[in-house]
This record gives structure tokens, sequence and C-alpha cells, in this order.
């Protein structure tokens, strides 16, 4: 078995590419990453993982491959491809695919995202976040499966004190789907504190000021040192619009093992990562009483995750997807 996973453009120069680097699997910060790698391994299969973008190449083991070419339609593998992955179906993926027309295709898109920007009829199977868009899928005559989408390897819980009530994960440069003014309008004039983990805006600095929020602007970091400053905090809150779906800082948040307060709006499975056993889903102007009933009782998050999220179940899974298409 030979699988191609198609990842996408690596990040411009002032995005830090860096982050794509690692010297080894479990170092990786990348779920997806990890994800595909340790899928190969379960398929007994031989994988190549293509970026669009730079020159590079990463030979994880004699069998899996990381490679950045400048561009994916001129570049061909050592092998033929039985399968292809797409994350996310970007125009350039579409002359590489079509070179392979025998070969087995399966789509991920994450948030509105979920169907492919150009041709739909490229793939054979879909993976969803939600219900909602495997009906939207089905209904095309398409083949869909819920996904289960895992936390890299590196979120792990940190016995650190817990200097903050609530972690809003969020970049500014993203405040219209994440949400953080209803995140500061929530918690104006209350005791809790909040750590901030992202890209900071200087107008969210001064609202938070103007509505008295006790918010802790971090900045961005590398994904490697987020699980400690994580788990400086008590609650993981999320509030996307129904943009999102299925955000990674909701495993995230539980592989670090904090409860999860979220807006139940958002596209994603949510029985699989928020029940009465890892947090609560509210609606959008109940996200104070979220964070006050969470913090009352006690889990057990890092077990949840392990036993209905982790790597391994993910890889699992997405397998028996996978073979049923083959």
């Amino acid at each position: 078995m030979n699988i191609v996973f198609l990842r996408g453009s690596i990040p411009p120069v002032n995005e830090h590419p860096e982050k794509l680097l690692y010297d080894s699997i479990e170092n990786c910060e990348d779920h997806w990453t990890q994800l595909f790698y340790y899928l190969t391994k379960k398929m007994d299969a031989n994988g190549e993982l293509l970026y669009q973008g730079g020159i590079r190449e990463f030979r994880i083991d004699d069998n899996f491959t990381e490679r950045w070419v400048n561009k994916l339609k001129k570049y061909s593998p050592k092998f033929k491809p039985d399968l292809i992955i797409s994350r996310g179906g970007f125009p350039f993926y579409d002359d590489f695919i079509t070179k392979y027309p025998k070969a087995k295709k399966i789509y991920y898109g994450a948030g509105a995202r979920f169907y492919p920007q150009t041709d739909f009829t490229n793939y054979d199977l879909f993976l969803v976040d939600s219900q909602k868009q495997r009906h939207e899928i089905k209904a095309k005559g398409k083949r869909a499966s819920l996904f289960i989408k895992p936390a890299a390897i590196l979120f792990k819980p940190h016995n650190v004190k817990k200097e903050y009530d609530i972690c809003f994960m969020a970049n500014a440069s993203q405040a219209v789907i994440k949400r953080h003014k209803l995140l500061l309008k929530s918690f104006s004039n209350t005791k809790y504190k909040i750590l901030n983990l992202g890209n900071k805006d200087k107008s969210f600095i001064k609202l938070a000021k103007k509505l008295n929020v006790d918010i802790t602007w971090e900045g961005w970091d590398s994904r490697k040192n987020l699980p400690k400053k994580i788990s400086k905090c008590k609650i993981g809150i999320c509030c996307s619009t129904n943009y999102d779906s299925c955000p990674r800082v909701i495993p995230e948040y539980l592989a670090c093992g904090l409860p999860v307060v979220a807006t139940n709006n958002m596209n994603f499975w949510q029985e699989k990562y928020i029940t009465k056993e890892s947090g609560l889903l509210v609606d959008e102007n109940k996200l104070l009483y979220g964070v006050e009933s969470v913090l009352n009782k006690t889990y057990n998050i890092r077990k949840f995750y392990d036993n209905n999220i982790n790597m391994n179940i993910a890889v699992d899974s997405l397998y028996k997807i996978i073979k049923k298409i083959l």
C-alpha cells in the first residue's frame, strides 16, 4: 500500500515556518503529520506527506518521508499512490490528484471548508466533523464518515500552579470567528482570571480594560510551549461561530487535562468530545454559567481524553473508515 498525504502550503516566512520543523515524530507540533505517520504504520504502508512551497526532505523512517516541493503539479512520488488523503481541497491539488485516476481519494476540510474548493467528484470519501456535514455530503451521493480529531502528542498535563480560571486559546486575527468580543463581554466585571494564548490586538486589549475583564494577553507561542501554559488554567473555553467545526483547541484542552466549556452552535461531533465527564455545552449567552458550573465539579479529563480521542483511537478509527473504501 502506498499513501500520499496532501498537507497544504508551508506558511509564509512571517508566519513562523520553523514551527513545522521537528527532529522526531513525537516532537512534531502538527497532529496531522503524526496522524498520517501512525496511519501508515497501522496499514504497513509507504507514505509521503507533501507541502507545496520551499525545498525540504525529512525522512522519518524508511517508509515515511515529509517533502516540501516548489510546485506540487510537477512532483511525482517514487511510488504510484494507491490512496491520496487531502487535508483541504486547495486548487493546486487538482493537477496532482488527476495524475492518479485509479487511486482512492479522501478529503477533509475543517469548518465551512468541508467541501473542496474545486471538483467535488474527485473524492471517494469525505471526513466530516458533524452529523449535519455528513448529511450534506450524503445528499450529494458521496460517502461521508465522522472523524475523530486528536491533539498532537506533545499536549499533556503539566504539574504547575493553577494561576488562571479560564484559558482562551485564539488568535486575534481570527476574532470574528473565535469571537473575542463575546468572550470579553461575557466576563465583564467578574472575578475570573483569563489567560489568552494567541496573537494579540490593541483594540481587544483596550476593550478588555473598558469592560473590566481580568485577562492576560500572553501572545503567540510555539505549540510545543503551549501545554505548560494551558496547564496553568482550570478550564478551557471555546466560543467560535458556526463557521468553525471541531476547533483543534478542544482536543488540546482535553489532552492537557482541562474540562471544556464550549458554545453549542459549532459543527462538531459534540458527544465525542464534551459530555458530563469532560465539560459543558452552552448557548452563547451562557458562557458565565458554564464556567461557574464546571468549576464546581471534579473531573478526570486526561482519562476521558485517553478513552475517547487520543492519537491511537483516532488512528484506529480512521483505519476502519479507510478499509471500507479500499
